[in-house]
């Protein structure tokens, strides 16, 4: 208890040094927890989409019933399918229709008879929906193969980007971080070099010595990580309805609350670590010039 103590008051005692610590880890984590949410929505933004349809097939004017069915059926054993629809010629008329309604003019000259039926296909994943078309491409009766691939390949890019910035800030700051804690634990250590030499001299262990440092380091990486997760959390609530509105059903708002009991757990022992490794280094660093 009294190591936790002497943390405390070395941490009262340099306010200003330990604001900063305190506010570099504060952001690196806010930034942290922020991908972290862009990272999954992302994820779930790109499962979305692969589990629409996204490969149709387009049959000749003249196509059987028959035809169409076994079509559907053959696709719907393939283990890369997930879902396979099959939209008849009435069906097609209705949706003509439902999209033309404000035009009588172009209702009165379409019949089912000149819609052709159609299969639509959706993958497990975004890489089996090439197979689908080549699949469907081949099929006798096929006229043509609509396969979305642009928006899923930008989708995927999009996808990788967010993940690659994210990784690329994330880490950047935890530096920063880092180094901040290790300049400034370093300052503290550096004074207090002559209470140092003494406990050297009557035989304390390094471990001993630099234990309140490390509790220190920990500290601000704890609170730290706590700030900006709360601040994450509020900005979250906050924009919520706005991203509820944006993304339709294509994201679930709101987000399990076991997504933030993880982030939160998973934060704060990061954050713990990175404090403990850069202040026993500071610790351990200036020691040796003792």
């Amino acid at each position: 208890m009294s190591k936790m103590q002497d943390a405390l008051v070395a941490i009262r005692r340099t306010p200003y040094q330990s604001t900063i610590a305190i506010l570099m880890v504060t952001i690196t984590f806010f930034v942290a927890y922020i991908f972290s949410l862009f990272a999954a929505g992302t994820n779930a933004i790109l499962q979305f989409f692969e589990t629409r349809p996204q490969v149709i097939a387009f049959f000749n004017i003249d196509a059987e019933s028959a035809q169409i069915e076994t079509l559907a059926n053959t696709m719907r054993e393939r283990p890369y399918v997930e879902k396979v629809n099959v939209i008849s010629k009435q069906q097609a008329l209705e949706i003509y229709q439902r999209d033309h309604q404000e035009d009588p003019l172009l209702l009165e000259l379409v019949t089912a008879d000149i819609l052709p039926a159609s299969v639509e296909v959706s993958g497990r994943t975004a890489d089996s929906l090439a197979q689908i078309q080549t699949d469907l491409s081949g099929a006798s009766g096929v006229e043509d193969v609509v396969y979305q691939e642009d928006i899923v390949q930008n989708i995927r890019q999009w996808t990788n980007v967010v993940r690659i910035s994210g990784f690329v800030a994330t880490g950047t700051l935890g530096v920063v971080s880092f180094l901040s804690i290790v300049t400034l634990v370093g300052m503290k250590v550096s004074a207090k070099r002559q209470t140092i030499s003494v406990m050297n001299t009557i035989g304390a262990t390094n471990w001993y010595i630099s234990s309140p440092f490390v509790l220190e380091g920990m500290l601000y990486g704890l609170v730290g990580s706590l700030v900006g997760w709360i601040a994450m959390y509020v900005l979250l609530l906050y924009t919520t309805p706005w991203i509820q509105e944006f993304m339709g059903e294509v994201l679930t708002m709101p987000l399990p609350w076991q997504i933030f009991v993880w982030q939160l757990g998973i934060g704060i022992l990061a954050a713990v670590i990175l404090g403990a490794g850069a202040s026993l280094l500071a610790a351990r660093r200036m020691l040796k010039r003792t």
